[in-house]
């Protein structure tokens, strides 16, 4: 019996999600379409008709991963019940939310990102900075028009607020201080303190 095209589609998204936890558990390399196909119930076979390659369910994955984060971001924005402080903060507190997607994404090996297959993953991350960027911009404009400030340099601090959410998603932020809960708890507080700094 033929599928419709809807459980098709279905049945791609249940292999990118059992793709997504057998990289987490195995990492890229360890992981095969077996385990994948075990995972799922279904042929190695039938994993190969949606998938041409582990690359292509890698990179299913890796996109899906993107989506979620500009899904993300955007309810942070588009919000205009929520001050434009609170969207930076929440922009920022991403990685404490999504932690595991953004190790995930933080775990691709070097290697795959030089390989032509992943341009397009290279090209969305880099995308995603600047989507970033251009937010807290956003953001600093609509503070500067609530509150009559006025920052001199806005794609400087936009910068810094950035690299302050680079910082959070780093596989070593929870580590990088004794209390494994300060960056949760202060996080707030760093922004506030780059927002009065201009």
């Amino acid at each position: 019996m033929r599928k419709t095209k809807e459980e098709s589609q279905i049945t791609r998204e249940r292999i990118i999600e059992a793709s997504y936890e057998l990289i987490r558990q195995k990492g890229y390399e360890q992981m095969t379409r077996e385990d994948i196909a075990r995972q799922v119930g279904m042929t190695r076979g039938a994993v190969n008709w949606h998938f041409t390659s582990k690359e292509e369910i890698y990179l299913a994955v890796l996109n899906k991963i993107l989506d979620d984060f500009q899904q993300e971001r955007r309810a942070y924005y588009q919000d205009s019940q929520r001050p434009p402080e609170e969207k930076i903060v929440g922009l920022i507190s991403m990685p404490l939310k999504m932690r595991d997607q953004y190790r995930f994404i933080n775990d691709i090996p070097g290697y795959l990102l030089e390989d032509d297959r992943f341009r397009e993953i290279v090209d969305r991350m880099a995308g995603n900075r600047q989507y970033f960027i251009e937010y807290v911009q956003k953001s600093l404009t609509e503070i500067e028009k609530k509150k009559g400030k006025i920052y001199k340099n806005k794609e400087a601090l936009s910068q810094m607020i950035y690299f302050l959410h680079e910082g959070l998603h780093s596989n070593y932020a929870e580590t990088a201080f004794a209390d494994k809960t300060v960056i949760q708890k202060n996080y707030k507080q760093y922004v506030d303190l780059l927002l009065d700094m201009d």
